[in-house]
């Protein structure tokens, strides 16, 4: 009878050793599999959160918030009717990198999930990381959990809070090892709930609440010069110029041909204007009042959409004139001729009909629309694109352009004048779910379908059921719905959204 060989200490230490040295060795092995393509371009996408299309000058906005932009659309494809996917940032995120929709990603809760493990693999890393080095930056916790999710295939993955001057990450406790997305999404999210939504911890969250208003308190005084009212705050405080330098010491790092993606803050709330442009856009203009929707929980006043929209464009010109910074990099550095740039957002923000913000079930143009820059090398003339675009076709306009090769499982499809079709008739779609559960049918949802130069919104609640309709080139404001008359346009469109939901509800039906 043979004895089974016990393992010393001395074995298991060296055991060990060895196992660390294969789990390090593993990003070498990825390396060494690949066959980088000395003339592959570099891919880099910068995603400005909370940046809506609606708050500037380039897409019809009375107000000149950005104007270093101008410099960006001078050589870039500039879309003038791109809409995200969803509006806010988990679902809009996971549809930017994975090129699916929300239904069929099923990332739609404000809680931080990441997509459901069939699309674990389609992601945008993935797509490039036979040929190109990955980097990803997420200095929102929601963006930053997919890039854990999608983490095998990131060479480089910067801490969410590398750049902030205090850290509230309780990924830190030993209880988490490290693990940033399960101290998020088990922990911080769901007990502390430092973030929005009802607390999770009757005496936990004062707790971290009353520490953290101390710590800000002390931090907003000493910055008060800087920032009248108060400085960003993204997780921890951080500050804008520290941030773009940060941005900076990351893009200097790329060895060619590297996928870069970077998620940065601002302008998402809190609104933070430097005081170079805290008195900026006083000019007297007020956007056209609207009254409250149905499904406004909020139910701003008039006057507080108002201060909140000044507050916003006041905060978009700070970051834009530390953008300029980032843009003179690209230029002196070389990197606009040999990368793809994009700039674009995961969602956008709302300061009408009651709402401020993105936390709403309202889903308005300004939610969902957001901005969308691409420059490819050599590109020194500015093309606008008016077609209805959507966040899903980003991820196969890269692989297209970068030569990596289709995608299989993409939503999406190639932008025009990018090499795709210019197809006047393409629907787009919008979706907010966040009250539904990922493994089931949609009951309860917001959808919006853009077709023909006109928005089908439907509102699926128990409070509120029912259907919008606008004329979006004569009426962008979306002052005057036109559902109670029933065009035909809008009958069929109604047919379309109403299939769609059926189609993706269908797999979960019991």
């Amino acid at each position: 009878m043979s004895s089974t060989p016990r393992l010393s200490r001395r074995d298991l230490l060296k055991l060990a050793a060895l196992a660390s040295a294969g789990l390090a060795a593993r990003p070498l092995a990825s390396l060494l599999e690949r066959q980088p393509q000395s003339d592959a371009p570099n891919v880099l996408i910068f995603v400005f959160d909370a940046w809506s299309a609606r708050n500037m000058q380039l897409f019809g906005y009375p107000r000149q918030t950005m104007p270093n932009f101008e410099r960006i659309a001078a050589r870039s494809t500039v879309y003038h009717n791109h809409y995200s996917t969803a509006s806010f940032t988990v679902p809009g995120t996971a549809s930017l990198l994975t090129s699916l929709y929300p239904w069929t990603h099923r990332a739609v809760q404000l809680s931080a999930g990441g997509v459901t493990h069939p699309h674990a693999d389609h992601n945008i890393f993935k797509v490039f990381e036979p040929t190109h080095s990955n980097m990803g930056y997420a200095q929102n916790p929601y963006a930053d959990t997919f890039l854990f999710q999608f983490q095998k295939s990131l060479d480089t993955h910067t801490s969410r809070d590398k750049f902030d001057l205090e850290v509230r990450n309780p990924a830190s406790l030993p209880l988490f090892q490290n693990d940033a997305r399960l101290a998020f999404a088990g922990f911080e999210n769901n007990v502390l709930r430092s973030g929005k939504g009802e607390a999770g911890s009757l005496f936990l969250s004062t707790i971290l609440r009353l520490v953290t208003l101390n710590r800000y308190g002390n931090l907003h005084r000493e910055y008060l010069p800087a920032y009248p009212k108060g400085p960003p705050i993204a997780g921890g405080v951080f500050l804008l110029d520290e941030l773009l330098n940060g941005t900076l010491q990351m893009l200097e790092r790329i060895q060619p041909p590297t996928l870069g993606y970077f998620h940065l803050f601002p302008p998402h709330e809190p609104y933070a204007p430097t005081r170079e442009f805290a008195g900026h856009f006083k000019d007297g203009w007020t956007p056209p009042e609207k009254p409250f929707h149905p499904l406004s929980r909020t139910r701003a006043p008039f006057s507080e959409c108002v201060y909140n929209r000044l507050a916003y464009d006041q905060y978009l010109a700070s970051w834009d004139a530390e953008v300029t910074r980032l843009l003179d990099f690209l230029e002196t550095s070389g990197l606009f001729d040999s990368s793809i740039i994009v700039f674009t957002s995961d969602h956008g923000e709302l300061f009408e009909r009651g709402e401020i913000g993105h936390s709403t079930l309202v889903l308005s143009d300004p939610v969902v629309r957001v901005p969308l820059f691409i420059s490819v090398p050599g590109q020194t003339q500015r093309r606008d694109v008016y077609s209805y675009t959507s966040s899903v076709d980003l991820l196969p306009t890269l692989a297209h352009l970068a030569s990596v090769g289709p995608v299989a499982w993409t939503e999406g499809q190639i932008l025009p004048a990018l090499g795709g079709p210019d197809d006047p008739n393409r629907s787009i779609y919008s979706l907010d779910a966040k009250m539904a559960s990922s493994f089931s049918t949609f009951n309860q949802y917001s959808i919006a379908l853009m077709r023909q130069g006109h928005r089908l919104i439907h509102y699926q609640y128990p409070e509120y059921s029912g259907f919008e309709f606008y004329d979006m080139e004569n009426d962008p404001e979306e002052m005057n719905d036109l559902s109670p008359s029933t065009p035909a346009l809008m009958q069929d469109m109604k047919k379309e959204l109403l299939q769609k939901v059926e189609d993706f509800n269908r797999p979960y039906r019991k």
